[in-house]
């Protein structure tokens, strides 16, 4: 393929990318997890601590498990992490209470460390072997584009799955099997992506200690710190605030003057399915076409900034609509939201790599995802708190406008 500055081959391994993308967005469960949590007795402030410890799990193995694969293999790290995401959904269909959940979600976080920055540095190393360097955002983009088609497809049968079963966590045991099939495509992946046998030329303590001396440079000079804040913050919120549209689409779905017959359950799983289908397909659009995006700012960065600007002022709209229960309103404006996290992902990882060595890109990577892992904990709690004290609307306003202040801080403070 080649337009437009693009230049790189549909081969074999490109689907496999997309399809790698494509069944590890199969997540049945996720238009519909806050609203399990809830059915279950979950309170907000509870359901913010679950997902904080699913980000602190993360946060604990980020590093570690970045270094081992580039260690003892990238294929190897995510058939782990796929094993661990399975564990963790038979026991969210199996446990139930706060502490059941807990449970589960250390063994989701567990796969979300192990997989974060991994699946990227082999795409980044397939790139670099192929001499495709320069289409880094086009290519990602396009990957990345049949992850929003598995959320898209994953929307309309999970609505389905609730629709026919009226049972949330039915949604978990049906999640195991798409990650059964990445857990084989895995597999599949030639050798070489493994990484570059780094575990033959240096000792692992050496590799520690390599690691830990570029985050006290990361954390002492301004610039490697800024990336890494300026691409994970936008993330974080992104995760932390995400399923609170779920709640809102249920309010939508009780409200509307057709379907009476049906029970608010199964009026719910319907607008919640065409949504969140509808949201996931634009989004798959928007990633397939992001270099055009990138080429209307002047670099990289100032295109990053602003489109992570435009999404936390989203937020607060988003917020304010809620708070005026101006329902339709305030799902448009947290549909954006969720659509800026898609547009300026692919932009995050083009900066990321364009400033650092591609022998450590998996650590980097996962050093980044445990910055995001660290804002999205922080997050999560606090938004827990504010809503279970002062609703959604003002909990989002809040937590949206500090982000906006900080977009500006992040800009001009100098040390």
């Amino acid at each position: 393929m080649s337009k437009r500055g693009i230049s790189y081959q549909k081969d074999l391994q490109f689907y496999k990318f997309c399809a790698y993308g494509f069944f590890k967005n199969l997540r049945f469960f996720d238009p519909f997890l806050l609203l399990f949590f809830l059915e279950k007795g979950i309170s907000y402030a509870q359901i913010g601590v679950l997902y904080g410890v699913r980000e602190i799990s993360i946060n604990i193995l980020e590093v570690p498990s970045g270094i081992i694969a580039d260690i003892v293999g990238r294929k190897r790290s995510l058939i782990f992490a796929f094993a661990a995401y399975i564990i963790s959904f038979l026991m969210f269909y199996f446990l139930t209470g706060f502490v059941g959940f807990l449970v589960a979600f250390v063994f989701y976080g567990v796969g979300d460390a192990f997989r974060s920055g991994t699946h990227k540095a082999m795409i980044l190393a397939y790139l670099k072997k192929n001499g495709w360097e320069d289409s880094k955002t086009a290519y990602y983009g396009r990957t990345r584009s049949w992850s929003q088609r598995g959320s898209a497809l994953a929307s309309v049968l999970s609505a389905a799955f609730v629709f026919y079963t009226g049972s949330y966590k039915f949604i978990f045991l049906m999640s195991v099997i798409p990650y059964v099939i990445d857990l084989f495509l895995m597999m599949s992946y030639p050798s070489y992506l493994n990484g570059d046998g780094r575990q033959q030329k240096h000792h692992v303590g050496q590799l520690f200690k390599e690691f830990f001396t570029s985050v006290k440079q990361a954390f002492s000079e301004w610039k490697p710190f800024r990336i890494i804040v300026t691409t994970s913050s936008y993330t974080g919120y992104y995760k932390a605030v995400k399923d609170f549209i779920q709640p809102l689409l249920v309010g939508l779905a009780i409200s509307l003057p057709f379907l009476t017959d049906l029970p608010d359950k199964k009026k719910s799983a319907i607008v919640i399915g065409v949504v969140y289908s509808i949201l996931y397909l634009i989004n798959a659009m928007v990633s397939q076409r992001v270099y055009k995006v990138e080429a209307l700012f002047k670099d990289v960065l100032s295109g990053l900034v602003i489109i992570q600007l435009f999404g936390w002022i989203g937020g607060a709209i988003a917020g304010i609509m809620y708070v005026l229960e101006w329902k339709l309103m305030a799902i448009l404006f947290f549909a954006f939201v969720l659509i800026v996290q898609n547009a300026r992902r692919p932009l995050a990882v083009k900066y990321v790599s364009g400033n650092f060595d591609d022998k450590i890109m998996a650590t980097v990577l996962s050093a980044e995802s445990q910055s995001e892992t660290i804002f999205t904990s922080v997050f999560a709690v606090v938004l827990g708190f504010l809503v279970q004290y002062m609703g959604v609307g003002y909990g989002l306003l809040c937590i949206s406008s500090v982000l906006i202040v900080f977009n500006f801080a992040i800009r001009f403070f100098k040390k």
